[in-house]
């Protein structure tokens, strides 16, 4: 039984990591539902896959979405945007994938969580007034703040995933 609850911890895992790269997609916590399954099924006879850790992973994984969340107005305003280009990135974050959706279905989607954002930025700040290459870097701070959610997911993903086959190895 314990085999099967780690295969299907590490599928839990894997599948978090490849939503890791998808913004706005809660990859860290699938990640975190690994050990999680684990240690509920196994009514934690592994001392290594316990409640503290459990409880400081769940934080950083939620954490690490919330920060997803910030991150295009993060980086807009780090580039000089103004509170127009950050609320543009956050319209588009939810307008992307809206309005990419009937192109191109969940592709369409995932299109639309990356130039949603950015093109967001970019138009809150050309109308709000600032110049073509203002707002052009408002855009590229977006990109950069989305690139920066990214890495920090895949930190906490893969440090999970250590905990977790540390804990299972060694136990």
């Amino acid at each position: 039984m314990e085999i099967f609850l780690i295969v299907i911890a590490f599928v839990l895992i894997l599948l978090g990591v490849l939503f890791v790269f998808l913004p706005g997609l809660p990859g860290t916590l699938i990640v975190w539902a690994g050990p999680l399954v684990y240690y509920i099924f196994t009514k934690n006879e592994n001392p290594a896959i316990g409640v503290t850790m459990l409880a400081i992973t769940g934080a950083l994984a939620v954490l690490a979405i919330v920060f997803d969340f910030f991150s295009g107005w993060w980086g807009a305003a780090k580039f000089g945007a103004t509170w127009k280009g950050g609320v543009g990135a956050l319209v588009g974050a939810i307008v992307g994938p809206i309005a990419f959706s009937p192109i191109a279905g969940p592709a369409g989607m995932l299109l639309g969580l990356l130039v949603g954002p950015i093109a967001g930025a970019f138009l809150g700040e050309y109308l709000g007034g600032n110049t073509c290459g203002g707002s052009a870097r408002a855009g590229w701070g977006t990109l950069l703040g989305a690139i920066a959610a990214t890495l920090i997911k895949l930190f906490v993903c893969l440090f999970i995933l250590c905990w977790f086959i540390f804990g299972v190895i060694f136990h």
